[in-house]
């Protein structure tokens, strides 16, 4: 199992993966609390994580812990990348 962290590092064939949901609090910064309009406000922002198994079994034991401690926050796929070739035409 690994997560993602970059395009080239995906799977080639097909797999199983979840996504995680989740979000990150971001505190602000003084200059947005002491005048309003300037500097960058608090937030959340929302993030997700895409997990790829090496097998099926792999993908049960993960969901299986995550059912045990009613976790809802991930997708479950069985994904297929798609490979293209952009052909420019010059007229």
């Amino acid at each position: 199992m690994k997560t993602l962290t970059n395009a080239k590092d995906g799977p080639k064939k097909q797999h199983f993966a979840a996504v995680v949901f989740s979000s990150i609090y971001i505190e602000g910064d003084e200059r947005s609390r002491t005048n309003p309009g300037h500097g960058y406000p608090a937030e959340w922002r929302s993030t997700s994580e895409y997990i790829v198994f090496d097998d099926e079994a792999e993908m049960n034991e993960w969901v299986r812990a995550r059912v045990d401690n009613k976790e809802k926050n991930y997708i479950i796929l069985r994904a297929e990348p798609l490979l293209f070739t952009l052909m420019f035409v010059s007229m």
